[in-house]
């Protein structure tokens, strides 16, 4: 987006303020006037997915709304609802009652709903669901560690900046992996969990991320396209693949229908504009489509100065189609994608350089994308399936190079990781009878890499090139899974995914169990275990050995893998009246089949690291499946979803993470932080005159164990220019504890068919520098400790109509 499209956005988004001020003035004059929106919607049936015909729908929070039936469609819809939280409940015989409570209703915006009912297997007693204080997994094969969240918990959240990866680092069994949106889900390293979209399995949505990584700096994904979405961090049913931790398994939401709707938003994480609506009146078929370009990288093309340190520029974008029809089925195409940047020129005056990096010109870049087919079919009362056909993308590069006193540039380190991968998933879901039903599916993923990369060695003064690799390879996989409903108490899921790597030409058989109990109370207990495994970042299984001619030659050729775990969790989980949860699990992981060093002195895991990012001349080396390690643990978690204005969650975990390397010595791994406690708080409070706007406040508090760290040999460090660590001390010394607090803010003003939305968000507002742990620093020669950031303030606009 240039700046002159950018101000044409502006204007026409001041104007249409301005316009509205004046409308809200007449509407002033009568204070009878009340502000009103629509509900509309589609239900479903859960395990047929076809239309529920003849619900009951009523707005339980106002009785003056007429309730009505939905038709031979699925379809209902509300007008003249009030502004503000309300309550919806939708009943049918047979089913499961639904009740949504605190449904935000604001004038800018219809709200769009596609819920699912379930068939109720004990007929005797009303069974009664509610979304806000169960928030189970949309996918009815789950049994135990998942949860569902809304686009509005995702806003909403304290230091969230809107980001699904970000508010789920207040979920038990989640520590934050830092100041960025890396998490570490029950020990694992951030690169075991997976990114899912539509059912297919996706690029890492991050700006700013690195080869092999599953978090960045920023989200691509933008909030105001997501519908309720599912995250789980184990007990994974057999359709899931590729995951050792956990999964966020992500739904966009369908475009309005029938009247086009627009929302604007600037702030400091960037401006943007989405819109969606029918691709012509009357019609089913409808688009969604969001676009955001960086407020830094805008300043910064006007001539704004804004860091000595170079800008963060990015862009992305998030589309849905979709294209019903009579007989076929439904169509969709869907994506997401973003490009983002990062240079820094030195300064060329050499008399201004303190550290290093002062004299070095740096190009980061990280650009990425998904792109979808999507199928899916609906036979009878008994069949569906899908069929999904993508393409993804990703490009990640950094350039360094090294000035001298004349400014003469020598090349210090270069990357560059290029993978595309065209993937197929087929699901066919087969309805036996009202208890019993067969999921089943293929998958196909066709990966080509380009891998480059080289470094500067200090040892031997030469470049070193420590991967060139381009090729192809492929993975196929399929899984059935069977769940049964075992009278009024027991449903069983079971199933087994089995996958073939292509390129170590290895197997896997991984069966699945999961057993719930629902007791009597609203106690629910369940248990599941399986096998698991996840493909490592394929730069990792190309390592090199080093010469002391400073070239890296091939070892023989390790086959590596896909790393494996065998997991198992038991829980339980108690609703309460009044939107109020507590569940706890214990868990154990055990870990096999793990990439590590070839030379058994050196015990490197990739338990251990979280990308490639760390990959050095040091400590990139020939790999061997011959690693294990162990995660086991128990959560607590204690919520009130929002109900008569507030919520809290508090969670808590104690656990411990371990890994083995060829030596066979058991460490910790860096993850190890053996405890973690989140306190997430809220309350809003309706204002204005006519009672139409909300303004709320938000906190959370992170108290974490310190991050794992290993002393440094500081000889060996200032020999090589670079850390070496103890290699007989690994990950035994403990940083200090992650104290962090996020405070936000929001004040909604609903005008006339417009909305307004101001967003104060601050993460770390102490601006406390929590440290990882001690490192050398190659620029000053000294060994000091390494800190994440302080306080990142953020302030952001949204305009919806």
């Amino acid at each position: 987006m240039n700046i002159k499209l950018f101000s044409f956005l502006l204007v026409c988004l001041l104007g249409l303020t301005s316009r509205q001020v004046k409308a809200q003035k007449i509407d002033s004059l009568n204070r009878q006037m009340v502000l009103t929106q629509t509900i509309k919607g589609t239900i479903i049936d859960k395990s047929t997915r076809l239309p529920v015909v003849g619900a009951t729908v009523k707005l339980s929070s106002d009785p003056t709304v007429k309730r009505l039936s939905t038709d031979e469609n699925g379809i209902f819809r509300l007008t003249a609802v009030s502004l503000g939280r309300q309550t919806l409940t939708i009943s049918l015989m047979g089913y499961q009652t639904i009740v949504l409570s605190e449904l935000l209703i604001i004038s800018g915006k219809e709200l769009v709903l596609t819920l699912e009912m379930e068939a109720q297997s004990n007929n005797l007693n009303e069974v009664v669901v509610s979304s806000n204080s169960g928030k189970q997994p949309l996918n009815q094969m789950a049994l135990t560690s998942g949860r569902s969240f809304s686009p509005e918990e995702t806003n909403r959240y304290a230091g969230a900046f809107f980001d699904p990866a970000r508010m789920a680092q207040s979920f038990a069994g989640v520590v934050a992996g830092g100041d960025d949106n890396e998490i570490i889900v029950r020990g694992n390293s951030p690169k075991s969990l997976q990114w899912r979209l539509e059912g297919i399995e996706i690029i890492n949505p991050n700006h700013f991320g690195s080869e092999g990584a599953s978090g960045g700096g920023i989200s691509m994904i933008n909030t105001t396209v997501l519908s309720t979405s599912d995250f789980y961090t184990g007990g994974l049913a057999a359709e899931y693949s590729n995951a050792l931790s956990g999964v966020f398994d992500l739904k966009f939401r369908k475009g309005n229908t029938d009247k086009r709707e627009y929302a604007f938003n600037i702030g400091v994480l960037g401006a943007g504009v989405t819109m969606e609506g029918p691709f012509k009146k009357g019609g089913n078929a409808s688009y969604l489509f969001s676009y955001r370009y960086s407020s830094l990288g805008l300043l910064d093309k006007v001539g704004v100065k804004v860091s000595d340190e170079g800008v963060p520029k990015y862009q992305d974008l998030s589309f849905n189609f979709v294209f019903p029809t009579n007989k076929a089925g439904t169509f969709s195409v869907f994506g997401i994608g973003g490009l983002s940047k990062l240079n820094k020129d030195a300064d060329r005056d050499f008399n201004k350089w303190e550290e290093r990096t002062d004299g070095q010109d740096m190009r980061y870049g990280y650009n990425a994308g998904s792109i979808g087919i999507k199928h899916l079919y609906i036979a009878n009362s008994r069949i569906y399936f899908s069929n999904i056909i993508s393409f993804s993308g990703s490009r990640s590069s950094s350039i360094i190079d090294t000035l001298n006193n004349s400014y003469q540039s020598s090349l210090n380190h270069e990357n560059l990781y290029t993978n595309t991968t065209i993937r197929y998933s087929g699901i066919l879901n087969y309805k036996l009878n009202q208890h019993n039903s067969i999921r089943s599916g293929l998958n196909a993923n066709f990966l080509k890499y380009n891998l480059y990369g080289q470094q500067y060695d200090t040892d031997t003064r030469l470049l070193r090139t420590l991967i060139n690799e381009q090729g192809s390879t492929s993975s196929f996989d399929g899984f059935i899974q069977y769940k049964a409903e075992l009278g009024n108490v027991f449903t069983l899921n079971t199933g087994v995914h089995v996958n073939y790597f292509n390129l170590s030409e290895s197997w896997s058989m991984e069966p699945r169990l999961g057993l719930k109990a629902q007791l009597n109370e609203g106690q629910t207990l369940a248990f599941s275990a399986g096998l698991y495994s996840r493909l490592e970042p394929l730069s990792y299984y190309f390592a090199k050995a080093n010469t002391a001619q400073g070239t890296a030659t091939q070892l023989p050729v390790n086959k590596l893998s896909p790393t494996k775990s065998a997991q198992a969790v038991l829980s339980y989980e108690k609703l309460f009246t009044g939107n109020f949860k507590f569940k706890t699990e214990v868990y154990y992981q055990h870990l096999y089949d793990v990439p590590v060093s070839v030379d058994p002195k050196i015990n490197f895991s990739l338990l251990n690291v979280s990308d490639n990012s760390a990959i050095g001349s040091y400590t990139y080396r020939n790999l061997i499946n011959k690693g294990t390690g162990k995660n086991y643990g128990i959560e607590f978690s204690i919520e009130k979803s929002l109900s008569k204005g507030y919520y809290f969650t508090v969670t808590s975990s104690i656990f411990d993470s371990k890994f083995k390397a060829l030596g066979g010595q058991e460490f910790n791994t860096t993850y190890n932080t053996k405890y973690v406690g989140n306190l997430l708080v809220g309350k809003e409070w309706v204002t204005g005159k006519r009672k139409n706007n909300l303004f709320g406040l938000n906190a959370k508090a992170i108290y974490a164990g310190g991050r794992r760290y290993s002393p440094i040999l500081v000889d060996e460090s200032f020999r090589l220019d670079e850390e070496i660590i103890d290699q007989n001390k690994v990950n035994t010394l403990t940083a200090d504890p992650y104290v962090r607090i996020d405070f936000s803010s929001s004040y909604r003003i609903n005008s006339k068919k417009v909305s307004h939305l101001i967003i104060l968000d601050i993460q770390n507002l102490l601006n406390r520098e929590n440290t990882v742990g001690m490192h050398y620093n190659a620029s000053k020669r000294i060994i000091e400790p390494q800190k994440w950031g302080g306080m990142i303030p953020t302030i952001n606009y949204r305009l919806e109509f």
